[in-house]
């Protein structure tokens, strides 16, 4: 009987049957294996960058000092130079034609610069990068403006004045996700606005 088996091939269905399941059966856990997701926790969101230009109403100043070494002593009036969170203290001062005759002005302006977070990330989800904040800081003999914007978006509807005693304002911006407060001195007589 033996040899009436090998004579038919049984032995041998028998040794291709065996690695055939065997494949068979690796296939399909490779593939059931690989269907199942792993669970993934996302990166949290880039925090924003915060950037600062200088710009002039009237006359631009003889001299200014931003109070941060991000803005160089040689620099582009208008441009956007990126600046490190924190406090800082804006002096400028120069002379202006009244009308009548030359005047001296000097402003100081204290302001706090600061970034937002992104959002954190959360299973199956990375967080959005936070947005970057442009502040622009007008120097003017007759006191400083400053406002801000998210990319194009203008924020200058939102300021009002928290107090201005005439020496000394004080203005609060709010925007989308942030606000910031910034104090003015006045260091020298102002010259009379015509």
């Amino acid at each position: 009987m033996k040899r009436f088996a090998e004579k038919i091939g049984i032995k041998r269905e028998n040794a291709f049957i065996k690695p055939g399941v065997t494949l068979v059966f690796l296939v399909s856990l490779s593939l059931i294996l690989s269907s199942c997701e792993k669970p993934w926790h996302g990166r949290d969101g880039r925090t924003g960058d915060a950037f600062l230009a200088l710009t002039w109403q009237v006359e631009p100043p003889a001299w200014i000092d931003a109070g941060t070494g991000a803005i160089p002593p040689v620099f582009n009036w208008g441009a956007y130079y990126r600046v490190m969170p924190g406090y800082y203290t804006l002096y400028y001062e120069g002379r202006v034609w009244t009308g009548s005759a030359m005047a001296h002005y000097a402003w100081e302006v204290t302001y706090e610069v600061w970034v937002v977070a992104g959002e954190p990330g959360d299973w199956y989800y990375n967080g959005a990068d936070g947005p970057d904040n442009y502040f622009t800081i007008e120097c003017s003999p007759y006191g400083p403006y400053i406002w801000n914007s998210y990319k194009s978006l203008s924020t200058t509807e939102n300021t009002t004045v928290v107090r201005d005693t005439g020496d000394e304002i004080v203005i609060l911006q709010k925007g989308m996700g942030m606000s910031m407060k910034a104090t003015y001195r006045r260091m020298a007589e102002m010259p009379e606005k015509e």
